[in-house]
C-alpha cells in the first residue's frame, strides 16, 4: 500500500551486541529486540520467561464463584454456561462446561446467535434458560456490562457468576461473584486475559489452584482463544499460549483433532500464526455464517465419526465465509463506484442492503489496506443499519463513535475496532458528524503504519538466522512476527501458483537470486513489470517439505525502490483537501491546477497505452511522477472522469479508456472551480 508509512528500525548497536553476550542470542534477534526496545529486563522476561500462572485466587471474587458452584455441584443443581459466538467465547465455554460435567455437575451450555440475538446477555435466552430449570448461570467472555440483564436473570429464580475480560463499566453487576482481571480491586500483576483465559482460571481455582490437570485437558483450547482474540502475547497469556500450543497436537478431544485435520495442520506442531490463520477463522465461521452451536457440538464431539463430519460442515462455512467476503467486498466498491465522494471523507461510510452481519468487519479491515483510511460498513436491513467499523493507528474509532453517540441505538468496541446500529434515517447526519469530528481533531489524517524489525542482507538468508526467530516465538498481538526489509530486488520473473490465485518472484538480491512468495495476490492484478526495482517489506519462514527445509520469504508489501512516502502521502493529503472542497495554502493550490497543456499530455499518454489497464498509483510513479505530482495527477483524472473519458473502478486497480467523441475540456466543473479558487 503506498500509502502506508514504513517505519525504519532505529537502534544503538552496543545495545544489540550486549543482548547478544548476555543471553547468547544470534545477532539478527538482538537487533530485534533492540529496534523494539527491549532491554535486558524485558529480554529476561521474553527468554527466562513466567515458569508459572498466578495463583487464579487473585482474581477477584474467585472464592465467591468456586464456593457458589461447588454448592451448586453438590446439590445438583442446574448450571448453565452462558457463553459468545466467537472463538473465544465457543471455546471459554467447551473448557467450563467441560470441567464441570467431569465434576459430576448438572451443567448445559447456551451460545447466543449472532444476528438474532447479538452479543451478550438478552432477556430473551434468560427466560429460556429460567424454563430450562437453571438455578445458576455462569458467563463466560461477557457479562461485565450487562447490568439490567444480571438484575433479571435473578429476578427469574437464577444466581449469576460473570467472568469476563471486557473493561468494566462504572457499575458491576448485582452477581453472586464478578471474575474480572480489570476490575480495580484485582490483586495480580496480569490483567489482559481473554475470556477462555478467565474461564481455565476459574476451572483451576476448583482445582485449589492447582494448574496440572486444567492445562493437561485444557490448555489448547486456552492458548487457541488466546491467540485468537488478539490479547497481548505477552506474560501469562505469552505462557499460556506456549504451553498451549505444543500440547494441541496431543489433545484428546476429537474435534479439536478433526479441526486440525481439515486445516491440514493434523501432525505438525502448532504454532500462533497456524492457529490464528488455520483453526480461528474456522471456529469464527460458524458464527459468522450459520450458528455458533455448530464449532460448540464439534468441539465437545465424542466420536471421531462425529467430530470428522461437523469439521467438515464448518471448514465448507469457513468457504462460504470467504466467498461471501468477495461478495460483500463487490457490492461496497460498486457502492464507492455510484458515490465515489466516499472515498474524499476522512472517515468512509459505506452503507449497503442486506449484508451478513458477521462477515462485514473482515471486509472493513480489508478497505483499511485497500484505502488506508478508517470506514465503517453498514448494511441496512430496512429503518435500522448494522455497521463494523476499523481504524488506523492513533484514530481511535471507538472515540469517534462515540462522539456521535446521540444518533446511534448502541454501540460498543475499541480504538481499532467498533460495532454500532441506528437508524437508516440518521445515516447522512451520522456520518457529517464523524467527519466532522475527524476534522476537528485531525487536520492530517493518520495513516497505516508498518514497523520494520530489520533491514536484511543477502547472508541473513539462510537456515541459522531463520531458526533462531523462533526463540521469539508463539507470535500475536504486542509480539508481531518479525518484519524484514530487502531493499534493492531486481524482479527477474513472476510465477503463478495455486492456479493463478497466488505468486512467487525470482528476484536479484544484492547480487544473487532469491524466491519471493506474495500470496492472495494474482499475476494480473500485481502491478510491477518484469525489470522493476523494488523494496520488499517480508516475513522469514521455515519451509519444511518430506526431509528438506528451506527459508521461504513472504512478502508484505512492496514499493518502488526510492519511492519518497512522505512526499507522496502529504500530495494525496491535499488531492483530497481540494476535493472535498476545504481551504489550502495559496501555493499548493498554485502547483495543483493543471493546464490546458498538462491535461492534453497526459490524455496523450493514456491514449497511447493502447487501452492496456494499468494500476493507478504504478501508472503515476512509472509514466507521470518526472511531469507532475501526484496531486494534480489525482485532480485531472478526476477531470477526465467527470467528461467520460476515462472510468476508474472504485480500487483504482486501472484506468479504462472510454470511447468518446471530441470533449471540450473546459467544459469540466471541477477544472472551473479549481481555476476560481487559485
Amino acid at each position: 500500500m503506498l500509502f502506508s508509512k514504513w517505519i525504519y528500525p532505529s537502534f544503538d548497536p552496543r545495545d544489540s551486541a550486549a543482548l547478544q553476550r548476555e543471553y547468547g542470542i544470534s545477532a539478527i534477534v538482538a537487533d530485534i529486540l533492540a529496534a523494539r526496545g527491549i532491554g535486558s529486563a524485558e529480554a529476561a522476561e521474553l527468554f527466562d520467561g513466567q515458569d508459572e500462572l498466578e495463583d487464579p485466587f487473585l482474581l477477584p471474587d474467585m472464592e465467591k464463584a468456586v464456593s457458589r458452584l461447588e454448592q451448586a455441584i453438590n446439590n445438583q443443581e442446574k448450571i448453565t454456561i452462558y457463553g459468545d459466538y466467537d472463538c473465544d467465547g465457543v471455546t471459554a465455554t467447551v473448557i467450563l462446561y467441560l470441567y464441570l460435567q467431569s465434576m459430576g455437575a448438572k451443567v448445559d451450555w447456551y451460545i447466543p446467535e449472532r444476528v438474532e440475538e447479538g452479543y451478550g446477555l438478552n432477556c430473551g435466552a434468560l427466560d429460556e434458560i429460567s424454563a430450562r430449570g437453571t438455578v445458576l448461570l455462569v458467563t463466560v467472555d461477557n457479562g461485565i456490562a450487562a447490568v439490567k440483564e444480571v438484575d433479571y436473570a435473578q429476578s427469574l429464580g437464577m444466581d449469576v457468576i460473570v467472568t469476563d475480560h471486557h473493561q468494566v463499566g462504572e457499575e458491576l453487576p448485582r452477581a453472586v461473584a464478578v471474575v474480572n482481571p480489570h476490575r480495580k480491586d484485582y490483586q495480580g500483576g496480569f490483567r489482559p486475559l481473554c475470556g477462555a483465559g478467565v474461564a481455565f482460571k476459574l476451572a483451576a481455582a476448583m482445582e485449589g489452584g492447582d494448574y496440572s490437570l486444567v492445562v493437561d485437558s485444557f490448555g489448547a483450547l486456552a492458548a487457541i482463544a488466546t491467540v485468537g482474540d488478539i490479547v497481548p502475547l505477552t506474560g501469562e497469556n505469552r505462557l499460556l499460549a506456549e504451553q498451549g500450543l505444543k500440547l494441541a497436537e496431543y489433545s484428546d478431544l476429537p474435534g479439536l483433532q478433526a479441526l486440525m485435520e481439515v486445516a491440514g495442520l493434523k501432525g505438525k506442531p502448532l504454532t500462533s500464526q497456524k492457529a490464528a490463520f488455520g483453526l480461528v477463522p474456522r471456529i469464527n465461521a460458524a458464527g459468522r455464517m450459520g450458528s455458533a452451536r455448530l464449532a460448540m457440538q464439534l468441539l465437545l464431539s465424542e466420536t471421531p465419526e462425529e467430530a470428522e463430519s461437523l469439521a467438515q460442515e464448518l471448514n465448507q462455512h469457513n468457504l462460504d465465509r470467504q466467498q461471501e467476503e468477495l461478495e460483500i467486498l463487490s457490492r461496497v466498491e460498486q457502492t464507492l463506484e455510484e458515490h465515489p465522494e466516499i472515498l474524499l471523507d476522512r472517515v468512509m461510510v459505506v452503507p449497503a442492503e442486506g449484508l451478513n452481519h458477521g462477515v462485514v468487519g473482515i471486509v472493513s479491515a480489508k478497505l483499511v489496506s485497500l484505502y488506508g483510511k478508517p470506514n465503517i460498513i453498514l448494511s441496512v436491513d430496512g429503518d435500522t443499519a448494522t455497521g463494523s467499523a476499523r481504524s488506523v493507528e492513533n484514530f481511535s474509532m471507538f472515540r469517534a463513535i462515540s462522539a456521535c453517540g446521540g444518533l446511534l441505538e448502541k454501540y460498543g468496541g475499541h480504538s481499532m475496532a467498533a460495532g454500532l446500529t441506528l437508524k437508516t434515517e440518521n445515516i447522512p447526519e451520522f456520518t457529517r458528524q464523524i467527519n466532522r469530528y475527524a476534522e476537528q481533531y485531525f487536520e492530517k489524517m493518520p495513516v497505516v503504519s508498518q514497523r520494520i524489525d530489520k533491514e536484511l542482507h543477502i547472508g541473513n538468508i539462510n537456515l541459522n538466522d531463520v531458526s533462531s526467530l523462533q526463540l521469539l516465538e508463539p507470535f500475536g498481538e504486542g509480539n508481531p512476527q518479525p518484519l524484514f526489509l530487502l531493499r534493492g530486488c531486481l524482479i527477474q520473473e513472476i510465477i503463478s501458483l495455486g492456479g493463478g490465485k497466488h505468486l512467487k518472484l525470482r528476484v536479484i538480491f544484492e547480487g544473487k537470486p532469491i524466491y519471493v512468495l506474495y500470496f492472495k495476490m494474482t499475476p494480473e492484478e500485481f502491478v510491477f513489470p518484469v525489470g522493476s526495482q523494488v523494496d520488499i517489506l517480508a516475513n522469514l519462514e521455515l519451509n519444511a517439505f518430506r526431509d528438506n527445509v528451506s527459508v521461504a520469504v513472504r512478502l508484505k508489501d512492496i514499493r518502488p525502490t526510492g519511492f519518497n512516502g512522505q512526499k507522496f502521502r502529504n500530495a494525496y493529503h491535499y488531492y483530497q483537501k481540494i476535493r472535498r472542497e476545504e481551504a489550502v495554502e495559496t501555493k499548493i493550490m498554485a502547483i495543483s491546477v493543471p493546464t490546458l497543456e498538462e491535461l492534453r499530455w497526459l490524455y496523450k499518454v493514456l491514449r497511447n497505452r493502447g487501452g492496456s489497464s494499468i494500476h493507478v498509483d504504478l501508472f503515476f510513479l512509472a509514466e507521470v511522477s518526472a511531469k507532475m505530482n501526484y496531486c494534480k495527477y489525482r485532480l485531472i483524472l478526476d477531470i477526465f472522469q467527470e467528461l467520460e473519458l476515462i472510468r476508474l473502478p472504485a480500487d483504482f486497480s486501472a484506468i479504462y479508456m472510454e470511447e468518446t467523441g471530441k470533449v471540450n475540456l473546459e467544459n469540466s466543473e471541477i477544472l472551473t472551480w479549481l481555476r476560481q479558487h487559485n
